[in-house]
């Protein structure tokens, strides 16, 4: 009996040690909210249009509005703390893909990205009642840089290295759908609880350094292989990264809304 209540106890430990490591990765997936304790927006400047609060999108209003927006997101808006979208820069986005075609694991690191300032919005609408937003976006070409660090297998081919990588993407489309709540901080602004990201890649390349020790042969026949099977490479790669643009696009525009009070574009 005694060793039935100590195999007991250890399981019991095993399980809640389990709990616990769940919770944390659970609240980790969403740890990248920003802090910024620079002040609210207290005048609207001139790249801040206004819409009706009773109807922000008549006649495509907030759809022109957010676009707007993009130039003084792409400078920086340092007065209240929101850094520059041009370039972009994205400390990880981790790869796990463990079955199918593609068997991967790793990711990319210390990622710098131009080309989202270039984007155009073709769909953005809010709803203060349902406490929805969404928006699509059309970026023509986004140029990366970053560090990889990969291991796995692409169909019946080997991949494993730690380098640089430089992709570009082409024709991108993006959708984003958010659910989000009104709060003051002071003063009111909106507040992104959960987001969904989608996107589409007309094309990529993609220039993998560093492959399977400096070997140049197999390192080029890999680069040769994603760049020819791009769309199923990402269509592979596309639940993750959607996961892991979700986690990161939440906590940038939340830094964004959180400095834009309602008063001052929702009239």
């Amino acid at each position: 009996m005694l060793y039935h209540n100590s195999s007991w106890k250890i399981v019991n430990s095993l399980y809640t040690i389990l709990i616990v490591i769940c919770v944390l990765q659970a609240v980790a997936a969403y740890t990248r909210e920003i802090i910024n304790n620079a002040p609210q927006l207290q005048e609207r400047p001139k790249w801040l249009q206004t819409c009706k609060r009773s109807n922000p999108n008549e006649d495509k209003c907030f759809r022109r509005l957010f676009e707007g927006c993009f130039p003084a997101f792409a400078a920086g808006i340092p007065e209240i703390g929101v850094s520059s979208f041009e370039p972009l820069h994205i400390d990880q986005v981790s790869v796990s893909k463990g079955s199918g075609n593609l068997v991967l694991s790793g990711g990319f690191q210390n990622l710098i990205i131009r080309g989202p300032s270039n984007a155009t919005v073709r769909r953005a609408n809010l709803d203060l009642d349902k406490m929805l937003m969404s928006f699509e976006l059309d970026i023509p070409l986004l140029r990366i840089r970053a560090k990889y660090n990969l291991k796995g297998n692409i169909l019946l081919l080997p991949l494993i290295g730690n380098g640089d990588v430089r992709m570009a993407l082409k024709d991108v489309k993006t959708a984003v759908y958010t659910k989000i709540h009104l709060t003051k901080e002071p003063e009111e602004v909106i507040r992104i609880d959960e987001m969904k990201v989608t996107f589409l890649v007309g094309g990529m390349r993609i220039q993998l350094s560093d492959l399977f020790n400096g070997n140049e042969i197999l390192a080029a026949s890999i680069n040769n292989f994603l760049n020819q099977n791009a769309k199923d490479v990402i269509a592979e790669l596309r639940p993750d990264l959607e996961l892991g643009l979700a986690d990161i696009f939440h906590g940038l525009w939340n830094n964004v809304f959180s400095k834009m009070p309602l008063k001052l574009w929702l009239l």
